[in-house]
């Protein structure tokens, strides 16, 4: 398994902002560099300047390693017309965002709302009926329709800067969030 640091619009559930207004200011940034697949980018020259690292001197990989192979830092967007869950397996453990209490038997469901975070749920200790897409992973889950994947970047190991998700934020007219997760590719 492979961990990612995820970008994404708030609030979840409306509707995702267009793809040209996420990858445009990313470009214009330098965050983005060349196009290596149809939504996956080499890190450009300014990545370094949009992220935080941890540790003095972190290694990441950033040419492929062999043809075809993804495990390398690379960004990579992401849209659908649900939002879809991700998360940390063993670290993210979901809360109401209403009374923050945690929910008990979520794992039993992850499968579906991993397909469909659009989900309603009751949350036992208020009674807040509220999306699966609005549960509080405490950075480590995230649901959305629109998302900014930042391939082989680990817990805690990256952090994007303020500036980056203001920019997002301006450009496409609503506030951004990051979470680590699982990657799916």
């Amino acid at each position: 398994m492979s961990t990612s640091l995820f970008l994404y619009p708030l609030p979840p559930l409306e509707k995702p902002p267009e793809m040209r207004a996420v990858i445009e200011p990313l470009r214009q940034a330098g965050f983005l560099g060349k196009s290596l697949d149809e939504n996956r980018y080499a890190v450009g020259e300014g990545f370094f300047n949009c992220m935080t690292f941890a540790g003095c001197s972190p290694h990441l990989r950033l040419d492929p390693p062999v043809e075809g192979d993804w495990r390398f830092c690379h960004v990579q967007i992401h849209a659908s017309e649900r939002p879809r869950l991700r998360m940390t397996p063993h670290r993210g453990r979901p809360r109401c965002p209403v009374c923050r209490a945690g929910l008990a038997d979520w794992k039993k469901y992850l499968d579906e709302w991993k397909q469909d975070a659009s989900q309603k749920l009751g949350c036992v200790s208020c009674g807040a009926n509220i999306a699966v897409a609005e549960l509080d992973w405490r950075q480590y889950g995230m649901a959305a329709r629109c998302s900014v994947e930042i391939h082989q970047v680990y817990p805690g190991e990256a952090l994007p800067q303020d500036g980056l998700l203001q920019l997002l934020g301006k450009l496409t007219g609503r506030d951004w969030a990051y979470a680590w997760a699982e990657s799916r590719s």
